[in-house]
């Protein structure tokens, strides 16, 4: 019943947006042209870590780091998320009457988390990590005429149970990290390790670019998650004002410093 009220809640919704749009001049092309660009590697220039956030963060509780090793090697060591990461997610939406798609994009910076590098900078390998986002705090960053977006960004809250299962949950697993100490060139990575949403736990693998620069690693990339695996449903009906690709693209650019 609850699902049933929120995918009627989306398509009420959906109708409103819908009249606004066949009504506005260039949608095709204002649509096409306002779509938010994927998460890229944020700038690397210097910077110093952020302070260490309070242990009573709940945030900083779903990805508690483990104790910083000594940090005399440039790639091994405890990285940790600094601010300025981003997160989010992007969903294809199709709307009746409207031959191009739309993408609504939602992102926040409200993230944590930490990446234990082991091995030497030689052969270096991921021996542990973890990064949490708030999905509470998901805002969208694309545009829809006569859509109020804050209204999606409740439903995409209520779809996503942010209230009972605030943190969506990243953890890699140990494996050999290809990043070259002695190059500062964007390197191609794949990153596999659990995925929490919703309290249910699947597998996945983040398509990474990655580059060691001025002390910083920066990585941006994504992965595609199917929403009704996890629980997640997204309206999906044929006759209906929108229908959502259940295929979600989770995206990430994170900046990571030792402490």
């Amino acid at each position: 019943m609850y699902t049933v009220t929120i995918g009627f809640f989306w398509k009420v919704l959906a109708a409103a947006a819908l009249l606004a749009i066949v009504g506005a001049v260039g949608t095709i092309t204002y649509i096409n042209h306002t779509r938010p660009q994927d998460l890229s590697l944020a700038s690397p220039a210097p910077r110093s870590p952020a302070p260490s956030p309070s242990p009573e963060d709940p945030l900083a509780a779903a990805c508690r780091p483990p104790a910083a090793p000594p940090a005399a090697a440039l790639v091994t060591g405890l990285w940790l998320v600094q601010p300025g990461s981003i997160a989010g997610y992007r969903a294809h939406e199709k709307f009746a009457e409207i031959t191009s798609p739309h993408d609504a994009v939602a992102r926040t910076q409200h993230l944590s988390g930490w990446l234990l590098v082991g091995g030497t900078d030689g052969a270096p390998a991921i021996e542990g990590g973890c990064v949490a986002v708030d999905v509470r705090t998901l805002v969208s960053v694309d545009t829809l005429p006569g859509f109020d977006l804050r209204d999606r960004d409740k439903i995409s809250r209520d779809f996503l149970s942010a209230y009972s299962h605030p943190f969506v949950v990243f953890k890699p697993y140990a494996a050999p990290l290809k990043l070259n100490a002695s190059s500062s060139a964007v390197q191609r990575v794949s990153l596999a390790g659990d995925l929490t949403i919703q309290g249910v736990t699947f597998p996945a693998t983040f398509r990474l670019d990655a580059r060691l620069k001025s002390g910083t690693v920066t990585v941006a990339g994504q992965t595609t998650v199917n929403a009704p695996k996890w629980g997640v449903e997204v309206p999906r009906e044929a006759g209906g004002f929108v229908r959502v690709n259940p295929d979600i693209i989770l995206e990430v650019s994170l900046i990571l410093l030792k402490p």
